[in-house]
């Protein structure tokens, strides 16, 4: 009887995921045809609700950075067709869109040349992850493990033998460190987009505190997310061209 019961209740899981993705389909079918009866705000409203829903892909943001473009906001097209070239399958033609988006700014942030490290570790970042690292580190801990125990057994006579355990021993341990510090600059920091016009960087949390810079619709900033917890409806940020303060979090679209 339980099993029938589990059978029972995976086919429910089943059929409301299925369910789920129909109704995506039909909602997103008819953005679509809302899209090219040029209804933008509508359109742009209906594909919301599949975001909402958890039903994404590189087509839904592709399409909600048309609309926006056509509504003449392109600090929001920017933002979805910068999540759209996160996919594969629409990567090429958003970044041909954001090409576009990014000569419809009258405003360019100046932005400063990443160090090299930064450069690496954004790479690991967005490339092979925290996790992956992780597991390099790990096999070459394994790999120690296994040559003192082929050593015990007397299985391998390697020369140098110190030399080289210490050799993977190391590595391991400073590749796992590495997969440590990438998840620490993956759960602090964020990307973002300012979608306003213009928008005051203050030196506090804090109408009243005195302003550091303007940021403009289409600037790129980083936020800070540990320190931008301790306060609501204002988040620490740092700008392109390297000055940091705080601004209120509406007209920031964090990617």
């Amino acid at each position: 009887m339980t099993k029938i019961w589990g059978i029972l209740l995976l086919g429910l899981f089943l059929f409301s995921g299925i369910h789920a993705q129909e109704n995506a389909q039909l909602l997103f079918d008819q953005a679509n045809t809302l899209l090219e009866e040029s209804d933008y705000i509508e359109a742009i409203s209906m594909y919301r609700s599949i975001e909402q829903s958890g039903t994404i892909s590189g087509a839904l943001y592709l399409n909600m950075g048309i609309a926006a473009t056509q509504l003449d906001s392109m600090g929001l097209a920017k933002y979805y067709f910068l999540k759209s070239s996160e996919f594969t399958t629409t990567a090429d033609l958003a970044n041909e869109a954001l090409e576009y988006v990014e000569s419809q700014f009258s405003r360019q942030s100046a932005r400063l040349p990443k160090l090299p490290w930064d450069r690496a570790v954004d790479w690991l970042k967005d490339g092979p992850g925290a996790v992956s690292v992780f597991i390099i580190g790990f096999a070459f801990i394994i790999f120690a493990v296994l040559l003192v125990l082929l050593k015990w057994m007397n299985i391998v006579a390697i020369s140098k033998f110190s030399a080289v355990l210490s050799s993977f021993s190391i590595t391991g341990i400073l590749i796992i460190l590495l997969s440590f510090y990438v998840d620490y600059i993956e759960q602090r920091y964020s990307e973002a987009v300012i979608i306003t016009s213009e928008i005051q960087v203050k030196q506090g949390a804090s109408e009243s505190s005195d302003l550091v810079s303007l940021g403009y619709e289409g600037y790129e900033i980083t936020v800070d997310n540990r320190t931008s917890n301790s306060v609501d409806g204002w988040i620490y940020i740092r700008l392109g061209n390297g000055q940091f303060g705080w601004i209120e979090t509406r007209g920031v679209k964090i990617l």
